[in-house]
Formats: structure tokens, sequence, C-alpha cells
């Protein structure tokens, strides 16, 4: 099988080549085209072939070259307006579900099958469109009903019957039918011709449909406008409509809700074994006159741990909300969706990451769109790093994740009134930190006014560069001429000539010569000697690193088809120059792990491979990449890329200040339209002449050659620009500047007025920056030390109030404590008083006794009888009263003795009273001291009432005098009892 090349004529298509292979651009489509058959007129065909009298009518609507034998009547069936050729006396014979869509040896055996089983089918009639825009409809022979609609773009292979053969009249396509991928279904349809050679038109037409493009995109390419009788039902325009899609992460925070996670530079930071919510706003972005578009629904939220992940390897979210609200910039759309931690798909980003890697995580939202055909994916691709569950998070600003997405919409025709739209493409720049964009210095240098140059209407008219309407200018779109004259080859003669006797110091005149233009013939060699490649091992390299594979490759792919689909080399899909083009950027992927493939390498790739071979451009890429440090721009979340947009402000600033103004008055940024200038080198957007002047200059001069050429085009175009509004200005640089450097004489002018301008600022602008850069790291720092100090008075505040909470405890207790001891005291005293009244009392009585007694012995003694009776009385009673008085004294010492007994034990637990006393109020006291240390230290750090400190002081010193009160008071006490012992 061999790829048949676009180019080639119909009538060569159909010569006998074995097995010609047409593929489709936006699907692996095949077309079989095995022998040519000349189509002889109708009128020489067997009648008796078919009961129909024009067995093949045509409709000519493309191409004037397609003619008819047939000089009858031409019927029309409108009832599907598209450019087509209609074929009758077809017979329609059933169609078959098949596993191998693109396997031809099943189709011809579906086709001999069907054939033998149906003897009489279907009669129908076919339109195959012109263009793979359209749609094979199948009308019913007898009605002209439409039966049947087959999108050219869902055709998956296309084949006819073997010569001489009995299905040589038969022909089959196969069709794939369903939403996705998952849930397609391959059919094989089959028809039979009623005149056999009627088949090789069919297949005609099929090529045709394969391989033309839409009539909008032709007359875009070609600088033409249809006829006013098309323009009824030609296609619309293509708008472009910006949506801002803006992210977070929440994770439970224990109290019932979901707060946001912090965002550190270009990543999220994440805990795992938290339940998290992904929370989603897209916001479009539009002015006043613009088409405001309406979200209805969403498909839901998916996520996956990785980049450039399967469709089925992602994860789909419950959603917990949906609905819209009214923002600044216009109506948003809300999605948040659970996420599960412990889902066995999402292992990778629940498990720690090491403390110098992060993890991609890729995040799909599929939304349906008022007046949108199908849904439209938005998709983050994004860096977290997973944290234990433990951890925690000081001070952070909320930082969400902002991500532009540029929507073009091709505009179709409808039954009613409202627009209708299919999505053409879908880019999006990537993150980007509103921050480091707005970033803005006191000027510090005066306003410096750019070199007056011709207008650029002068040499573009006006109504030349509108008239493709609002199609953009494909990529790779241009002719490069290879003529030069006599005196450029001498001079580029001269200098290759010394040169080459010395490859590593570059000829004076070189510079001047490279900045006029290299003559096309010479661009590769003369690019190669730019960029120093003089090494052949990397051309050996290449060819070990294009057998190795690579987790890109799909990416690759979708982007190669889109890849200056309007230059020859390119624009076959299947074809030499995408294989070529894929073999490269394949071998970058795999040479370069750290940046991978990104999305609009292919462009430069492209460029490269248009005046070199595969190994030479591989040696080139790799030089600008590394060397020329394009890759930079990709490294780090495209730090380096803020750089270069910063400095690109700061240069607008000096040298376009009204401008510069406008601009931010309209809030249009310069990543909006200076990032893809960068990241491709003006590559994707451009006209191939000014492309290759570029990269010239580029080579030679290196990074400052971006913000030259860009000052040159914004100088240019300033007129312009100061007249428009936002969506206006973003309509211009997608869609009119490109086509305003068409002519050769524009990019020559243009990079005349790019090389003039000196670029002496921005190494002091790239010092501004990292400035800028290092203060607000310094700020954040600083904001992440006053939030943990802010945590740490919290907590410290929150400390003084246990030991308040702990120095009252201890005052009551203290208080308690000293009125149970007054109380005792008191008690005591009352007993002891009690006491020393009895005995008082009691030495009274005795006294009086004694004072009674003695009277009456007086008394008695005086009388002569009683006197004797009273002085044996007073003998017996001395005699007893010392019996007594000694037994008393015996008793009494006993008495004594036991006294003395109980006084010691008394003694004892008095003094164990008070030494437990004593003890509790030592821990007492030595509590008080350490709190007054703690409150003294707390004290230090943070200002305290004077009230407290008086507090303490006065409470200590009630606590001191209080032991001393208790230790004179036992201290008398030992001496006495002693004595008494």
């Amino acid at each position: 099988m061999i790829t048949e090349d676009v180019d080639r004529p119909i009538k060569e298509a159909l010569s006998p080549v074995g097995g010609t292979v047409l593929t489709h651009e936006d699907s692996p489509i095949a077309v079989s085209l095995d022998d040519s058959v000349e189509i002889t007129s109708p009128a020489s065909m067997p009648r008796s072939a078919s009961p129909i009298d024009h067995p093949l009518k045509e409709i000519p609507l493309t191409s004037p070259t397609q003619e008819l034998s047939s000089s009858d009547d031409i019927d029309e069936i409108c009832d599907v307006l598209q450019d087509c050729t209609i074929f009758n006396g077809v017979t329609y014979l059933g169609t078959v579900t098949v596993n191998a869509p693109k396997s031809e040896t099943e189709i011809q055996r579906n086709m001999v099958d069907l054939n033998e089983q149906i003897v009489e089918g279907i009669k129908v009639s076919v339109s195959i469109p012109s263009c793979s825009d359209g749609s094979v409809v199948m009308y019913d022979g007898a009605t002209n009903t439409v039966m049947k609609k087959y999108e050219v773009c869902r055709i998956t292979f296309y084949a006819h019957g073997k010569p001489e053969s009995n299905e040589a009249a038969c022909f089959a396509f196969t069709w794939t039918h369903g939403d996705s991928i998952e849930s397609s279904i391959f059919q094989c349809h089959v028809f039979r011709c009623d005149i056999p050679e009627a088949v090789g038109q069919v297949s005609a037409c099929f090529m045709k449909a394969f391989q033309r493009v839409p009539k909008s995109l032709t007359a875009s390419v070609n600088g033409e406008l249809p006829p006013e009788t098309d323009l009824s039902n030609n296609v619309g325009g293509t708008q472009m409509f910006l949506l801002e899609l803006t992210m977070e992460i929440k994770e439970d925070d224990g109290k019932g809700g979901f707060s946001s996670v912090p965002r550190d530079r270009d990543f999220f930071k994440l805990r795992c074994n938290v339940e998290k919510q992904i929370c989603l706003t897209v916001t479009q972005l539009a002015s006043e006159s613009q088409q405001k578009l309406e979200v209805k629904r969403c498909f839901g939220v998916l996520i996956a741990p990785g980049r450039h992940v399967k469709h089925s390897d992602m994860q789909l979210l419950d959603m917990v909300l949906l609905g819209s609200d009214k923002g600044d910039n216009g109506n948003c759309f809300v999605i948040s969706g659970q996420w599960n931690p412990k889902e066995p798909a999402l292992n990778r980003l629940n498990m720690e990451t090491p403390r110098e890697e992060k993890i991609f995580l890729t995040v799909a939202v599929d939304l349906v769109v008022r007046g949108i055909r199908e849904p439209i994916r938005l998709l983050v691709e994004t860096h977290v790093k997973v944290f234990p569950q433990n951890e925690r998070w000081w001070y952070f600003s909320k930082r969400s994740l902002i991500q532009p997405y540029f929507l073009h919409l091709k505009e179709v025709p409808s039954s009613d009134n409202e627009p209708n739209f299919e999505v053409s493409n879908i880019e999006t720049s990537g993150p980007i930190d509103r921050n480091r964009l707005n970033l803005t210095l006191n000027n510090l240098a005066s306003y410096i006014r750019s070199p007056s140059i011709t207008s650029i209407d002068t040499l573009t008219p006006r109504d030349e560069y509108n008239s493709d309407g609002d199609e953009p200018l494909l990529s790779g779109t241009g002719e490069v001429s290879k003529d030069c004259t006599e005196v450029e080859l001498e001079s580029w003669s001269d200098v290759l000539g010394k040169w080459s006797i010395n490859r590593s110091t570059r000829p004076k005149q070189v510079p001047a010569l490279v900045k006029q233009g290299i003559p096309e013939a010479l661009r590769g060699e003369v690019w190669q000697r730019l960029a120093k490649c003089d090494d052949s091992s990397v051309m050996d390299n290449y060819r070990i690193l294009i057998t190795k594979e690579s987790n890109c490759e799909a990416v690759i792919l979708r982007d190669i088809n889109r890849t200056f689909p309007a230059h020859e080399m390119f624009k076959e899909t299947g074809g030499g120059g995408q294989d070529a083009l894929f073999r490269l950027s394949k071998a970058y992927a795999v040479h370069d792990t750290e940046v991978g493939y990104c999305q609009g390498l292919s462009f430069l790739a492209a460029t490269l491979l248009l005046h070199m071979p595969e190994e030479q451009a591989f040696c080139v890429l790799l030089k600008i990449m590394y060397d020329y440090g394009l890759r930079e721009l990709y490294k780090d979340g495209f730090e380096c890329l803020y750089l270069r947009l910063y400095q690109l402000n700061r240069l607008m600033e000096e040298h376009l200040p009204q401008l510069y103004q406008h601009f931010r008055d309209k809030g249009v940024e310069t990543h909006m339209f200076a990032s893809q200038w960068f990241l491709t080198l003006y590559t994707a957007r451009f006209p191939l002449y000014f492309v290759f002047h570029i990269i010239d200059v580029f080579l030679l001069q290196g990074t400052e050659t971006l913000f030259q050429v860009a000052l040159a085009l914004l100088t240019m175009c300033k007129k312009d620009l100061m007249q428009l509004d936002f969506e206006s200005i973003l309509k211009y640089f997608r869609v009119t500047l490109p086509k305003k450097c068409r002519h050769e004489e524009v990019a020559r002018n243009l990079m005349k007025l790019a090389v003039t301008i000196k670029m002496k600022k921005l190494k002091k602008y790239e010092q501004e920056f990292l400035a800028f850069k290092e203060a607000q790291e310094s700020a954040d720092q600083y904001s992440n030390e006053l939030e943990r100090l802010k945590c740490e008075l919290m907590r410290s505040e929150e400390e003084k109030k246990r030991l308040e909470d702990q120095l009252s405890q201890v005052k009551d207790m203290l208080k308690r404590e000293v009125q149970k001891a007054e109380s005792d005291n008191q008690k005591n005293s009352a007993i002891i008083n009690g006491y020393k009244e009895v005995c008082q009392r009691l030495d009274t009585e005795q006294q009086v006794a004694k004072t009674s007694l003695n009277q009456l012995m007086s008394v008695i003694s005086g009388c002569e009888r009683c006197g004797e009776l009273a002085q044996k009385m007073a003998t017996n009673s001395n005699a007893v009263s010392n019996k007594t008085k000694k037994a008393g004294e015996d008793n009494s010492e006993a008495q004594l003795l036991h006294r003395i007994t109980e006084l010691e034990l008394e003694l004892a637990r008095a003094k164990l009273g008070q030494v437990e006393a004593e003890c509790k109020n030592q821990d007492l006291t030595h509590k008080l001291c350490s709190t007054a240390a703690e409150l003294h230290v707390a004290r230090s750090q943070a200002a305290w009432p004077p009230w407290i400190s008086k507090t303490l002081s006065s409470i200590k010193e009630a606590a001191v005098h209080k032991t001393m009160v208790q230790r004179r008071e036992s201290a008398p006490l030992e001496p006495t009892e002693n004595t008494t012992v």
C-alpha cells in the first residue's frame, strides 16, 4: 500500500496501481483504487442493465472539469444543501457490523457475501459531497426522500470490488456509529451499481470528498470570496470566544465544611486520606456586543493522575453543585465535584510525594453549550504535591488556577433563527498568574519614541486583508521564492567560502547579510552554521531515539494534523511530511524527558524540515531549545515565559506608552497575544516568508529578536489597535495581523524595523522581575511568618487564659484553706478559753470550800467536847489526808503519766497535721511561683495589665505571711511539752 499524493489529478489517481490508499485528514480513512475504468456514455451502455434511463447523473458544483457523457436533463434533489454528485441506478445490499473497519480483506468478504445473497436489493440514489465537510446521503430510488446520511468525517475505509469479478460493480465503506470510542460500532455498507463502469466514477468522487477541504477554507487560503449566488449556502465564518476557567481544590476542614488548599507557585498542596472537592468556574470574557454563550449543563468532572492521559483512565467525580452565578465579568457557571481519595484509580494522588518531586493532575470538564452541536471539553493539567494527613499549613493567600481557552466556533446553517455553531478548534496558553503579569514599577526611564516607518496599509490594502472575512490565516501559508540576485549570490558565496575554512568563527559580513534575509536556497546550510551544528553523534542518536516509544505520541499525532495544513508537504494525512514531523517531534520528546513534547513545538520542527533532512533538523532543534533557551520557557510552570512577558510589558511601556495604557484600559494582557509568539517563535500564525526571516535573525542574535519583532508588529499596527476594544483587539491579533504580513515587502520592512530597535534594558528589566519575584517571595514568607506569629500569639493567649483559670482555682483553694485554718484556730481558741474558765471557776470554788472548812474547824475547836473530837478528827483527817494525799499523789502521778501520754499523742498528731499543712502550703507556694514565672515570661512577650501582677504579688505575700504565722504559733509548744514531761 502506498500513500497517494493529494495533488495528483483524479485521472492519474485512477490509473492502474496496486491498492492505492488515500487517508482522510480528520480520520484514518482509506480509499482503495485498484484499476481505472473508462466511463462510457450511458447511451452506449446496455439498456437492460437497469430500468432507469439515466444510471449516472452528476450535479457539478465545485469543478467545471466534471463532465458527464449524458446530455439528458439533470435531476436535483435539494433535501440536503451541499455541493455533491448524485448517482442513480444504485442498489443498496445492506449493512454488516465489523470488528476491523480498516481491513480491506474483511470488507471484500462482506461484499462477496451480500452480493451473492441479495439478488434484488433496495433501489437508491447516492449523493457524494465534493469536500470532507459534507455527508454521503442515500435517497429512496422511487420517492427521492432521504433515507440515511453518513458524515464523511465518520467514514473509516472505502473499497470497491475487484475487477473482472462478480463484485466489480460493488463498492462499500465502513462508517463509525457512536459518540465515543468506547461505544463506537463499525458498520460496513455495501452497494451495487447497475452499470459496473460507474464504480470508477464513484471512487473518484469519494477520493475528492476525502481530500478536499471546505470552500470557506480554500477561499481563505487563496484570498478569494465565493460568488454572491453561493453565499446563501456557504458556511458562516469562524468566531473566537474567550473562556476563562478558574479551579480551586478544597479539603474537608473537620468542621462539616471544606476549605481551599494552598497553591504554591505552580502546584497545589494536598493532604492524603482527606476528602476533597474540585471547584470549577467557567466565565466568558466578552464585550457587550459579542454573543453570550450559555452553559446548559455539565456532563461531569473527570480527574486522573499524570498528563496526556486516556479518556478511559479518567475517574468521574460525584457532582455536588451545579449552577450559574453573575460574576464581575459576566455569567459564570460553577461546577463542584466530590473527590474520594480512597478510590483505587486515584491511589497515586493519595500517596505522599517525595520532598523534591511533584506529580501531574489532569482535570477535564465536559460542558453542553446552547447553540453548539457537540459538548466541549476543557482540560487542565497542573502539578500537585501530596503531604501527610496531619500536615498543618501556615498562613497562605488564596491563589486559584486560572487558565484561558480560545474557543474557535464555526457558524453552520440552522432551520431556526438561533445561531448554530460547531467547534473548529480549542486552544489554551496554559495557566496564567495575574500577579506576575501585572507587576509594575515606577518609571525609571524617559519614554523613547520608536522610529517612524511606512504604514502597513500602504503595502497591504485594507480590502485585501479583509477579503477572507473572519477566517484566520492557515499556518504554512505563503510561497517563498528561491530566486536571488547575483549580488546576493556573490556576497554569500564569499562569506560561505571564508566560513568553510574556519567554521568556528563567523565572518564579519554575516550579521549584515542575515538581517537582510538569507536566500531560500541557502537557508538550510546557513541555519546549521549559525546554530553551530557540527556534532555527528547527535544525528546517530536521532536514529536510535525514533525507535523508542513515547507517552506523548497521541498528542503529537493530534498536533501534526494542525501543523502547516496550507503547505504541500504537510497537508496530507499520513504523508511523508507528517511522518517525518512525527518522528522528529517524538525524538525530541524522548530526548528531553523534563520538557517532553509541548503544544506548538511541531510548528518549529516543521519549519526546520522544510529546509533540511530530519537528522540535521533534529540537531538545529536541540540547539534552539537548549543553547538559545527556548526550552526554559516551558519549564518550572512557565516561569521564564512570565519573565519574557514582563520584559515585553516594560518595553511597551517605554517605546509605546499610549498603546500600553490603551491595553491596560481595555484589559488586554500580553500573554493573550504574545505567549504563542514566544513559545513557537512566530511560526504558528504568520506567513512562511516572515517566519523564515525571523528564524534567520533569531539564530543570529538570540532571544532579543523575539522582543524586536513584537515591538515592530505593535508599532506598525498601533493606529489600528488604538481604535479597538477588548474583543476586537484579540481578533485583530488572531486574524488581521497575520494577513497583513502576507506580502514580502511588508515582512521585509517589519524585519528592517525590528533589527533597528535597541534592547539595552532587557537585563535591567530581568533584574527588576527577579527583584519583584524575590520581594513577592519575601512578602509571602513575611506573611507566612506573620501568620505563624499570630498563631503563636493565639496559642499564648489560650495558654494565658488557661493559666489564669488555674490561678483562679489556686486562689480559691488557698482562700478556702486559709478560711478553714482560721475557723479551726477560732474553734481551738474558744475551747481553750472554755477550759480556762472552768479551771478558774473550780479554783474559786476550792478556795471558798477551804475557807468555809477553816471557819468550821475554828468554830469546832472552840468547844471542849468537840475540840478533842475535832483534834482527833483533825489528826485522823491529817492521817487520812496524808494517806489520801499519798494515794492522791500516787493517783495523781498515774493520772499525770496518763495525761502526759495523751498529750504526747496529741502533740504528735498536731505535729503531723502541721507537717501536712506545711507540705500542702509548700506545694501551693511552688505552684504559685511557677505560675508567676510563666506569667512573667508571657508578660515579657505581651503587655500584661498591672492588676494581675499586683494580685499575684499580694497572693504570694499572704501565703508567705501565713506560713510564718503558723510556724510562730507552733514553735512554743515543744518547750512547754518538754518541760511538762
